[in-house]
């Protein structure tokens, strides 16, 4: 941002754009309060009751914290347009919030609210983009900046950048790759959107795909349908959450790292339907709940 003039922004979601992360972090909403953009609320779509006394907080909700930003959660709002129209903010931003917002919350801003979304959209719409590249074994995915809409992440684009698919990549590397994109792009474009000067396009609804919520369901691996390289993709997808099962040995695992080989010489590899092995590098022990190499599993249960 290159404007001297103090922007007032209202920041919609947690900003966790994948399920089940190891390390969750605001790079968007740090970057926004770096560049001397003035956080006037967090709004989240609803207060989370802690699962156990470990429970962290949502690592937005400290950094919120630690600005002393009100945060407002949706759900316990009796009228949350009139709560946010005393900001007085002039955009929104808006990155994983999890519920649609309304249209008469979008036109409290003058320039609407600007969704951050990990794909290149219209493909992988939705709210698992990130997991869904990694499963479908996409070549490439991306960030896109967009005007929100009433739709879901059906509203025209402002920008986009690509990012180029190694083939490789756990869920938690290209969601920070890509959180980081986000960041650097909304940043970069912000002044121009607020004047009027970037016109956002209406993207092609003959090429929009979807991604879906995922279920724990999802995570289940089965060798007779599902090819090895399918396996492997899904098991850096769902890292985390759903997390991926196998039945392995005679016992149910959690499978953390895998890989793929066309003639396997290990004991441990399982042979899928295309007749290639998926060797378990790594896996959740199921009477311990530790996370451990394949060998010290084996050595367990020698």
């Amino acid at each position: 941002m290159s404007s001297s003039k103090l922007v007032k922004i209202i920041f919609f979601g947690n900003e966790q754009l994948a399920q089940g992360l190891e390390k969750p972090a605001t790079p968007i909403f740090d970057a926004l309060v770096a560049s001397g953009c003035e956080i006037a609320a967090l709004v989240l779509p609803r207060r989370a009751e802690p699962r156990s006394r470990r429970a962290k907080k949502l690592a937005v909700i400290d950094a919120a914290e630690r600005l002393s930003v009100p945060i407002i959660y949706a759900d316990e709002e009796r009228d949350l347009d009139k709560t946010l129209r005393q900001f007085g903010a002039e955009i929104g931003v808006l990155a994983s919030f999890g519920m649609i917002v309304k249209k008469s919350t979008i036109d409290l801003f003058p320039r609407g609210i600007v969704n951050i979304h990990p794909s290149l959209l219209p493909k992988y719409r939705g709210s698992s983009p990130i997991e869904t590249a990694i499963a479908e074994g996409a070549r490439e995915t991306g960030v896109s900046l967009m005007a929100l809409g009433e739709r879901m992440d059906a509203g025209a684009v402002y920008t986009q950048e690509k990012i180029a698919l190694t083939g490789d990549e756990s869920k938690q590397e290209l969601y920070e790759k890509l959180a980081a994109c986000g960041a650097q792009m909304l940043v970069k474009n912000l002044d121009e959107i607020i004047a009027g000067q970037l016109t956002p396009t209406p993207q092609d609804e003959s090429a929009a795909t979807y991604s879906r919520l995922l279920t724990k369901a999802d995570g289940t691996l089965d060798q007779t349908t599902m090819t090895a390289s399918e396996c492997e993709r899904k098991i850096r997808a769902f890292a985390g959450f759903p997390r991926t099962r196998l039945v392995f040995m005679g016992r149910e695992v959690i499978v953390t790292k895998a890989h793929v080989e066309t003639i396997s010489q290990h004991p441990y590899g399982v042979l899928c339907v295309d007749c290639k092995w998926l060797v378990v590098d790594e896996l959740v022990a199921p009477t311990s709940g530790k996370t451990m190499p394949i060998a010290d599993y084996l050595r367990g249960l020698r």
